[in-house]
């Protein structure tokens, strides 16, 4: 029996893996395109885009790994049906729960999965994350410099920088200033490179000279190796790093910081998210279970499991979508927050209550009794047009 166990969780492990793989590819595609957006209009690397990407993955796959589980068991049972393994099993005297047993063992790994990377890998990730999007969003290099383009970011002002590399540096660097009408002046320098601090935005030069012209047309020429030019009054920046609800670990969701909320509502959707969390890994159990209760148990079909599977489909994914409507409205309830781990939960005991059932689930007899009616009139007419 442990031999064919092995089996049967061989059976339900790769369509897992595969599931879970295609649609994190897809998650991670339809994610990337607002990525793609921000580094594009930044002029950020290949690499930048691809590093953000990657820290939005953890979140990705806790959302749609209790989906993969139930999309991959459904497949792999309904292959062993039609393949008239679990009829074999079943006749070598495994009882449902031996058949159910290695699946469930599966959901409870993905489960455990699940829970770590919502309080562990999620946090770490997105903190990174939200650190490089603030990095590309201040790259004020990025946002009033073109290389090999004349820009304007204030009028009266004109910025000029032949290349700008990767890390911001600016090479051949021309600024005319006329904003003040008594002293139009113009800076050309080798090198150059934008940087904040305090909330305050200055271009630092080196290696270059101010043109000015002053009194009677005269230009008058002013050379230095460095030079600070004061940027603030038209590149204001706010350069905190604010995190979000999705940021923040376990700790800080359950028992936040009165600092660290504004109002009574953010305060209910940063406890609803924390519970949101603990209590979403039950579903990879839950909707395991219910496939096994629609495709373990019942009456053999030789015609195909089409419709068990289709209403298996309509509960798998409507008991999903209601978990996302409890966990909303937990952040207006604080005691809706009970239904979070409730909802689940029921789902998984009544399931488990249908595997364990000692007698086959068979329909009721009025329409056994009608699909017989049925098959005996389909009879009596095939024999009627023979003769």
């Amino acid at each position: 029996m442990k031999l064919l166990q092995k089996y049967l969780r061989k059976q339900g492990f790769w369509p897992l893996i595969i599931t879970l793989s295609a649609l994190s590819i897809l998650a991670i595609l339809t994610q990337s395109l607002s990525t793609l957006d921000l580094i594009v209009e930044n002029r950020q690397s290949a690499g930048t885009f691809f590093y953000i990407t990657l820290l939005a993955i953890p979140q990705l796959v806790a959302v749609i790994l209790p989906l993969a589980v139930f999309i991959a068991f459904i497949y792999a049972i309904n292959r062993l049906n039609t393949d008239s393994e679990l009829v074999v099993s079943k006749a070598s005297g495994l009882s449902p729960w031996g058949i159910a047993s290695p699946i469930i063992r599966l959901s409870i790994l993905a489960a455990i999965i699940h829970l770590v990377i919502n309080i562990a890998v999620q946090p770490v990730a997105f903190r990174q994350m939200r650190a490089e999007l603030l990095k590309v969003k201040t790259d004020l290099a990025s946002q009033v410099i073109r290389a090999g383009e004349f820009n304007s970011p204030a009028p009266g002002l004109t910025l000029y920088s032949k290349t700008i590399s990767p890390g911001g540096a600016l090479e051949d660097v021309v600024i005319h200033d006329a904003r003040n009408p008594n002293g139009v002046q113009t800076y050309i320098s080798k090198t150059g490179r934008i940087t904040t601090s305090d909330n305050t935005s200055r271009l630092g030069l080196s290696n270059g000279h101010i043109e000015e012209i002053v009194d009677g047309g005269r230009l008058d020429l002013i050379e230095f190796e460095t030079y600070s030019l004061d940027l603030s009054d038209i590149l204001a920046v706010d350069s905190v790093l604010r995190l979000k609800t999705s940021d923040r670990y376990l700790h800080e969701l359950l028992h936040p910081d009165q600092r660290e909320f504004v109002t009574e509502k953010s305060r209910l959707s940063m406890i609803s998210e924390g519970h949101s969390r603990l209590s979403s890994p039950l579903y990879n159990i839950a909707l395991a279970m219910l496939a096994l209760c629609f495709l373990i148990r019942g009456e053999l079909q030789r015609t195909g499991y089409g419709r068990r599977i289709a209403l298996c489909v309509v509960f798998g994914f409507t008991i999903r979508i209601s978990g996302f409507a409890i966990s909303s409205a937990a952040e207006s309830n604080i005691i809706v927050n009970i239904l979070q781990y409730a909802f689940p939960t029921l789902i998984i005991l009544i399931s488990l209550f249908i595997i364990l059932l000692p007698n086959r689930i068979t329909k009721p007899r009025f329409f056994r009794k009608r699909e017989n009616i049925n098959a005996l009139n389909e009879a009596s007419i095939k024999a009627s047009q023979t003769l």
